[in-house]
């Protein structure tokens, strides 16, 4: 079983909050990492998917938790009248670690947990498995936590890396996944997964008519991973209204299946770009959706598919284990109206880093020049970095490095 780095983050939370919650696409772990011997001993352990407790939840809420000391419910989204309950407990007994949630939904766009628990609960989002944690790599927090070229250089000049392996895109990070024995066997758990999200989850979250339109917009969303979105093309494209389209995108963002990375704003004398950026949060179910079941299928017409996913990739590992190093840490991109591109901005209080994401296995001088260019525009910014996925570390400029992804990140 791979451990999870968010264990550590989660017991601290369970030290100051007397009420965490979990939130997590289905089947991404969060109940194996509740009820591990960690986070799991000394607590009574309640799923709601137990049709009988689920009755007595419903009909009961305060029996339901009555004389209970630390409680984990799973899968609370399933009774929302037990928030009130855990409220009113939370108040008489203001007590850090009482109640760990989990839900499958993001229970941050559930109107109750935010109105009912605000300020009592701490809130840990439980991404698919990163590479990271499944290699054991700690590159990656060496970096996070770098301050100039010069930390780069100490940690990483004349270190080697390995050529990333593509068929970790393919095979994503949810566990069933991971697991898989064949391409075939994989290929049915994300099948699974989609026609369970689309017929049993969304019904929960939302009232959705047409899931036919639904399943459609997910597939075109698959396809622009990676790119700016352009919600009133995205429409005419699926072949609805603008505002449905919108309503649509938030269900898939409430569900933790994409992101939209927002713009970065700064006072620089150009015009920045306003539009987020769609990323799926995992790229495995990612390449299902666009009829992907082996690396040579990333090579589409046009061969923009591989830099895509690539660039979903490393962004879904910074946005999971950025969290671990700075909770208060945020991810932006940045893009002006004259062409000035850099993929991604980490901001840490008055620290700001930034990255390029390169799906080629060589790269020059010139991969540097969008971070050079932006460093002359906010000379307190940096350092920079440019991802790669080749095996060497490299010097491109006196601000920006070159870093194998399989330095930060390991290899499959």
């Amino acid at each position: 079983m791979i451990e999870r780095l968010q264990e550590t983050l989660l017991r601290e939370l369970l030290g100051i909050f007397p009420v965490v919650a979990v939130v997590g696409p289905r089947q991404v772990g969060k109940t194996t990492l509740v009820t591990s011997e960690a986070i799991g001993r000394g607590r009574t352990y309640l799923s709601l998917d137990d049709i009988g407790l689920r009755s007595v939840a419903e009909k009961d809420p305060k029996a339901f938790l009555d004389r209970r000391d630390s409680i984990t419910v799973d899968e609370v989204q399933l009774v929302p009248e037990l928030l009130r309950e855990i409220k009113r407990l939370t108040d008489k007994e203001r007590r850090p670690g009482r109640f760990l949630l989990t839900g499958s939904a993001d229970l941050d766009h559930c109107a109750d947990l935010s109105a009912v628990l605000a300020g009592r609960v701490g809130v840990l989002r439980l991404p698919p498995i990163t590479l990271a944690e499944e290699t054991g790599a700690g590159g990656w927090r060496e970096w996070l936590e770098s301050k100039s070229t010069e930390d780069l250089d100490r940690v990483f000049e004349g270190r080697t890396g390995t050529p990333f392996d593509y068929a970790r895109l393919i095979r994503g990070g949810f566990p069933l996944s991971l697991e898989a024995r064949s391409g075939r066997e994989r290929a049915l758990w994300m099948e699974s997964f989609r026609m369970t999200y689309l017929e049993r989850d969304l019904r929960r979250i939302s009232d959705i008519g047409n899931l036919a339109e639904f399943n459609l917009l997910m597939q075109m969303t698959a396809g622009i991973t990676g790119c700016l979105l352009n919600q009133a093309s995205l429409a005419r494209d699926v072949g609805m209204s603008a505002a449905t389209a919108g309503r649509h995108l938030s269900i898939l963002e409430a569900s933790l299946l994409i992101h939209r990375l927002p713009p970065y704003f700064a006072n620089v004398g150009k015009r920045l770009v306003k539009s987020p950026k769609l990323y799926w949060t995992d790229t495995g179910l990612c390449a299902h959706l666009l009829g992907m079941n082996g690396v040579p299928d990333l090579d589409s017409p046009g061969g923009q598919l591989r830099g895509r996913l690539f660039e979903t990739f490393v962004v879904t590992e910074v946005l999971a284990l950025l969290p671990l190093v700075h909770p208060s840490g945020r991810l932006f991109h940045l893009r002006t109206h004259d062409q000035l591109e850099v993929d991604g901005l980490i901001e840490q209080g008055s620290r700001k880093l930034l990255f390029e994401v390169k799906a080629s296995r060589t790269v020059t001088a010139a991969d540097a020049t969008p971070i050079e260019r932006w460093l002359k525009l906010k000379p307190d910014h940096g350092p920079g970095i440019v991802i790669y996925p080749g095996e060497t570390y490299q010097s491109l400029s006196a601000n920006v490095r070159a870093v194998p992804a399989s330095l930060l990140f390991g290899q499959s």
